[in-house]
């Protein structure tokens, strides 16, 4: 079972320094006769999660699972299984109207979905 949680400031540091050695390293690399790459950005805090990973005995619920933990979350420490202390961030709302682009999905011969044999 795995989650997703925010970076410490300790990551987030790192993690911004390898973006920035990443960055570095390809305008070092770039071929002057093109135009300067634009990497946009650097990731916010919101925007960088880490995965937590855990076994069948140090798992939290799956509803849980499904939302993004804080930073100091204690989870999956095994004094606050199958929970944790932290609120997680409330897990995004689906778009209510589909978009225009959305096709159905046709599956080869012999495919089948959900529970259809």
């Amino acid at each position: 079972m795995n989650w997703q949680r925010r970076l410490t400031e300790r990551e987030l540091a790192a993690h911004l320094a390898w973006e920035q050695d990443r960055r570095d390293r390809a305008l070092q690399l770039a071929d002057p006769q093109l135009p300067v790459p634009d990497f946009g950005p650097t990731p916010r805090p919101d925007e960088c999660t880490t995965t937590v990973f855990a076994c069948s005995r140090h798992a939290i619920t799956l509803e849980a699972a499904a939302h993004v933990h804080r930073a100091a979350c204690t989870a999956p420490t095994e004094a606050d299984l199958p929970g944790c202390d932290c609120v997680p961030e409330p897990t995004p709302q689906p778009d209510i109207e589909p978009h225009a682009t959305d096709v159905a999905q046709v599956l080869p011969p012999g495919w089948v979905t959900g529970g259809e044999r």
